[in-house]
């Protein structure tokens, strides 16, 4: 019901103590149940949880305080002369028997009966990195502790902080800013982003680091440069295909550090010009089932698997982000120097799942159009593997469509929008083959008929020859 805590004093002569002792617990979960006051001898073995010794004073639902009586003492360690002291701790169903110490019959989080005494039940500290040597992850290191265990991630890993999840492998150099490369604004930010990488990865990094942001400070920061940006891409009346890809880009590595680095389950943040929410879940197990986000212009609608991607690579924690912009409503496309209009906000969604080139399920988006129209739009998503960056319907399909909303159906993860004015991916090659299909039979036709005429001709004017040879010859009798 309580966290182990270990007690420990400078004193070496712990034998016996003069006076009592006092600790205070904050239960784990509020309970109305009376706990019992428990510490760990390891005197004749390798040790239980007992109660001897141990009177509880006072308890309510969400906290209980213990005595220590005078007549025990503090153990101290087999040569550690300052002593390691006693491990006390609170565990529920716990009942006293008579001078033997306490029979518990359920174990805390952590420990577990080892069945070899019936009538005196134990609890004996389970070895978290024997029972399962994937806890940590294939690069991580595994330590077992007094009913838990930590994750050490060597240099070029984190966890982000919470060491009981697996070490997973983060680029640092990726937040490094380049000349030419990264949208004049988040300069600044990136390194701050740099600095926090290296920090968790356990790098050395000069100077101090106590004032490095925490993940909710970043969020803020990043909501507050992209609306600067956007600002600067709007006041240039329009916004380029490199420009855009850049900012994408930006907004994406970002999540990946700061995400797993929020304090809520849900985070929400809008401006004027950016909308954001972000969901975390942070279980022993990958969750499973529906998940929805939703802002003023876009929903989103998938699933914790999708969400979470390879059970196998779940590193304790999933999220799901949702991030709308309300300045990207028009493009300039490099290629045709035209401007592509959008018929809805752009949206990106972005999870903890880094392989989403192709996802088994479905995700839905349901976009509000920024002006009702009874005009059928286009799913479509940015796509920048073969260039600067494009508007693309490849992997989307639209599901249904009124004047006011569009739901679209893609299999894959981006950056989305509605668009006007251009067909799918997929339609634009069916309709350019059916151009060429044409061209090649009206050229045939073509052909067809030259042909024709001059055989025509030819045979006009051997028939003519003919007859006039014949009359010549007619004459010559005569």
């Amino acid at each position: 019901m309580s966290s182990a805590t270990m007690v420990s004093v400078s004193n070496s002569n712990t034998t016996y103590l003069p006076q009592q002792v006092h600790l205070s617990f904050n239960h784990l979960q509020s309970s109305d149940v009376d706990p019992t006051c428990v510490y760990w001898p390891d005197e004749n073995g390798p040790g239980v949880w007992s109660g001897r010794g141990c009177t509880l004073v006072i308890s309510n639902s969400t906290h209980t305080n213990v005595l220590l009586q005078p007549s025990q003492h503090i153990r101290s360690a087999e040569g550690n002369p300052s002593g390691t002291g006693k491990r006390a701790a609170v565990v529920d169903d716990v009942a006293l028997l008579k001078d033997q110490g306490a029979r518990v019959t359920r174990c805390a989080n952590g420990f577990t009966q080892p069945n070899s005494n019936p009538e005196f039940m134990n609890c004996i500290d389970i070895d978290e990195c024997v029972e399962n040597q994937h806890f940590c992850g294939e690069r991580g290191i595994c330590v077992n502790q007094l009913g838990s265990y930590l994750c050490k991630c060597p240099t070029g890993f984190i966890n982000y902080g919470n060491r009981q999840t697996q070490c997973a492998e983060l680029n640092c150099d990726q937040y490094e800013t380049q000349p030419g490369q990264t949208l004049p604004g988040f300069d600044s930010f990136l390194s701050m982003l740099k600095k926090k990488c290296l920090v968790l990865n356990s790098s050395t990094l000069p100077g101090p680091t106590r004032l490095l942001p925490t993940g909710d400070v970043l969020l803020t920061l990043l909501v507050n440069t992209t609306d600067v940006v956007q600002l600067g891409l709007q006041s240039n009346g329009h916004r380029s295909s490199s420009e855009v890809t850049k900012l994408l880009r930006t907004i994406e590595i970002s999540f990946r550090l700061i995400a797993p680095l929020l304090t809520e389950n849900v985070t929400r943040i809008e401006t004027n010009h950016t909308e954001v929410e972000i969901m975390v879940r942070r279980d022993k197990t990958p969750p499973k089932g529906p998940v929805s986000l939703t802002n003023e212009n876009t929903q989103l609608d998938t699933t914790w698997e999708t969400v979470v991607g390879d059970y196998q690579n779940y590193l304790g924690f999933a999220y799901v982000v949702l991030l709308s912009y309300r300045n990207l409503d028009s493009l300039k496309d490099n290629t045709s120097h035209q401007s592509q209009q959008l018929m809805s906000s752009a949206a990106t969604v972005s999870v903890s799942n880094s392989n989403t080139t192709y996802l088994p399920q479905q995700v839905n988006l349901t976009f509000h159009h920024l002006q009702s129209s009874d005009v059928d739009p286009t799913c479509v998503y940015w796509s920048d593997e073969n260039g600067p960056g494009v508007w693309s319907g490849r992997g989307c399909t639209l599901v249904i469509s009124n004047s006011t909303h569009t739901v679209c159906s893609c299999n894959h993860l981006s950056t989305f929008a509605l668009l006007k004015g251009i067909h799918h991916g997929q339609g634009s090659g069916q309709l350019s083959l059916v151009m060429w299909v044409g061209v090649f039979v009206a050229l045939t036709c073509v052909f067809l008929s030259l042909i024709t005429t001059l055989w025509c001709r030819f045979v006009s004017r051997k028939r003519r020859g003919g007859h006039r040879l014949q009359q010549d010859v007619q004459l010559h009798r005569k």
